[in-house]
């Protein structure tokens, strides 16, 4: 038998024995840190490589749709979904954790 990928893999086991992956293993935490580089080499891309506050403050405040100051797990898919970057949503509770 054959695995098609690391993922895969991960969620076959989740789905068969309803089990999760652990959020302190390696490969969780190394998932999470590919997902946050993509998404800011996404984000720069967006800004035109500007590292000037009102335009990364416009780039958030675009994404902050409940105005509140802070991006929450939905408005994080949704920039991520914006960006063009696949990522499950198990994973957004880490990198919540990572970048807050």
């Amino acid at each position: 038998m054959s695995v098609p990928s690391e993922d895969y893999f991960v969620q076959l086991l989740e789905s068969t024995w309803g089990c999760s992956e652990d959020s302190d293993s390696k490969l969780f935490k190394d998932q999470i840190m590919r997902v946050i580089g993509l998404m800011r080499n996404r984000l720069i891309d967006i800004s035109n490589s500007s590292q000037e506050e009102y335009v990364l403050r416009k780039i958030f405040n675009d994404f902050d749709t409940n105005k509140s100051g802070n991006l929450t797990l939905d408005e994080l898919a949704a920039l991520a979904a914006k960006l063009g970057v696949s990522v499950e949503r198990k994973y957004l509770q880490g990198i919540m954790r990572a970048v807050d």
